[in-house]
């Protein structure tokens, strides 16, 4: 039983690092963005700043109706429950 469990283990692992990119990966799929043009950083600051927003938003939403943030989140506890006592 042990053994078995070593050997889904270790296939487990050698399939998840196959599928991550490495380091070079995401180096050339920058300079393959960069080349047609795109500015990599400026999106991930843009990315960053919506997300800040999006979080402020949110914060603001929860602040000013709790008892709705409240139903809302009862709400997907109980979907995501049922869903994942299928």
């Amino acid at each position: 039983m042990e053994n078995g469990f070593k050997t889904m283990s270790q296939s487990a692992d050698e399939g998840r690092s196959g599928s991550e990119p490495s380091e070079e990966g995401r180096g050339s799929v920058a300079s393959q963005l960069k080349s047609y043009g795109v500015d990599t950083n400026q999106m991930t600051e843009a990315a960053t700043e919506r997300a800040s927003e999006l979080q402020q938003l949110i914060i603001e939403e929860i602040r000013a109706r709790p008892m709705r943030a409240i139903g809302w989140a009862a709400a997907a506890g109980v979907v995501f429950g049922f869903w994942a006592a299928k």
